[in-house]
């Protein structure tokens, strides 16, 4: 959920482009941290390199511009979607064994609510859920880490189960000390199933050990290059959301904001059923733009400029799931009709149905012509609902931190913006998910109305706006 310089690309908005550009220039201008020639953040992304391309894999890779027509001679600027598919019926039929690691904050802020029974009665639940090769581990952290359960086959589940009862809240929270000995426990010999997972569970910010966020994010870059993904799951309202987002993110895992600490159970069961679903582990797409061609933003990505291009860490793709990248290109075309490349997206994983390193490519043309009526009629819905999407909730994720900081003037202004642009977008193309997103948009300025930034409900808003918005970016 980022930070993104955005122009409308898409036909049938053009009056809302005109009148709505100068005010989204400015108020989604890159923070200093976003290169402004590019809109990709420079990051130290995961040190996973993709071996040497192999075969063809099982993800599909679809890429295309929001318009697919451009006119001879023109400057214009277009929405360019890419979407990674790992196929559904995979899941079932290639049901892989997984190396859980569960890694709970036990400090004592975990005693409000009941969050550490609610923890515990989750990480206990779990070992039901899971198969006989699958491997588990627990561990709990505070001032330091304690291993309360090795990592071992689920073999005698009440046994384990009365190990976990003994946990109690203490100390503060040292996020990276979990991390390292969570993944100690996914390394040892007894866990040499193809996916191993961290699953963090925490309710604050990190006060002992390393606290630097940058610091425990690159530590989470030296895992995942080890083949550990990470998860993340914020608990409450005092953890730091932006933290715990970039930790799944370069994890190449997921993130769940749980406000209930009674929902723990669910999301720790939905987690074991995307690990065993896993289809290619550590994906990287690359973007190689064609002649003419200028990347501008990407939205909700981090990125990194290569020999090749630039990539982005999309990390571990399940069965069923489809990942999404939005990016503004600049296309400048040629004087003649002809047919135009515009960016060739790569997709390189290990591919754990067959157990070998994989690619999948596809690009995304484009065609020079003198008909503006062509051009009129070269509007791809799916894709300029997609990139409207992620478009318009950019409003929305600027609107929350504006919020956050204490601007609410700010933060109306963009929230009506954002209700704007989606509606009127939704409208047009007759797309319901987009006026959803409208109505979302709304109801944040009624929060941001009735609720001082700092109370509960004014919390839970801005870590469910980011939320929202990394949703419809991703």
């Amino acid at each position: 959920m980022q930070r993104w310089q955005l122009t409308l690309g898409l036909a049938g908005l053009a009056l809302t482009a005109a009148v709505v550009a100068p005010t989204l220039r400015g108020a989604l201008s890159p923070t200093p941290a976003v290169t402004p020639s590019t809109g990709v953040k420079p990051v130290e992304p995961p040190a996973i390199v993709a071996p040497p391309i192999a075969e063809a894999g099982h993800l599909i890779v679809d890429a295309g511009l929001d318009r697919s027509a451009v006119l001879t001679g023109d400057v214009t600027e277009r929405f360019l979607t890419v979407h990674v598919t790992a196929p559904n019926d995979l899941g079932t039929q290639y049901r892989r064994p997984v190396d859980l690691g569960v890694v709970v904050d036990r400090s004592c802020s975990m005693s409000a609510r009941g969050k550490i029974d609610y923890a515990k009665a989750a990480a206990k639940q779990l070992l039901t859920q899971m198969e006989p090769d699958d491997v588990y581990s627990l561990v709990v952290f505070s001032d330091d880490a304690v291993s309360v359960i090795d990592a071992t086959h689920v073999d005698n589940i009440a046994g384990l189960q009365r190990r976990i009862d003994g946990v109690h809240e203490t100390g503060d929270t040292n996020i990276v000390a979990g991390l390292d000995l969570g993944a100690k426990e996914i390394r040892k010999p007894i866990g040499e199933s193809a996916v191993g997972r961290i699953v963090l569970l925490s309710d604050g910010r990190p006060t002992a050990g390393v606290v630097d966020p940058d610091a425990i994010v690159r530590r989470v870059a030296e895992l995942t290059a080890s083949g550990i993904s990470v998860s993340s799951i914020g608990l409450g309202l005092d953890y730091n959301e932006d933290l715990l987002a970039r930790i799944a993110d370069v994890g190449g895992g997921s993130y769940d904001f749980v406000d209930n600490p009674r929902e723990l159970t669910s999301v720790f069961e939905d987690e074991l059923e995307r690990s065993a679903a896993v289809v290619a582990r550590g994906t990287k797409l690359t973007l190689n733009l064609g002649e003419g061609i200028e990347l501008l933003d990407v939205i909700g990505w981090e990125g990194q400029r290569e020999a090749e291009g630039t990539s982005f860490y999309l990390g571990d793709v399940t069965a069923g799931q489809t990942v999404k990248l939005t990016a503004r290109v600049r296309v400048t075309s040629p004087d003649a009709p002809a047919a135009l490349s515009v960016a060739t997206a790569t997709a390189e994983y290990y591919d754990l149905v067959d157990e070998k390193q994989a690619s999948s490519t596809d690009t995304a043309e484009a065609t020079i012509t003198r008909d503006r009526s062509a051009v009129a009629s070269s509007l791809d819905k799916n894709r300029a609902v997609d990139a409207t999407r992620a478009w318009g909730n950019a409003y929305l994720d600027r609107s929350t931190r504006a919020y956050a900081s204490g601007d609410r003037a700010l933060a109306q202004e963009l929230a009506a913006e954002s209700a704007k642009v989606l509606r009127e977008a939704g409208e047009e193309m007759q797309a319901p998910q987009l006026l959803r997103d409208a109505d979302n948009s709304v109801q944040q300025q009624e929060i941001y109305d009735d609720y001082s930034p700092s109370s509960a409900e004014g919390r839970r808003s801005i870590k469910a706006g980011k939320e929202y918005f990394r949703a419809a970016a991703k």
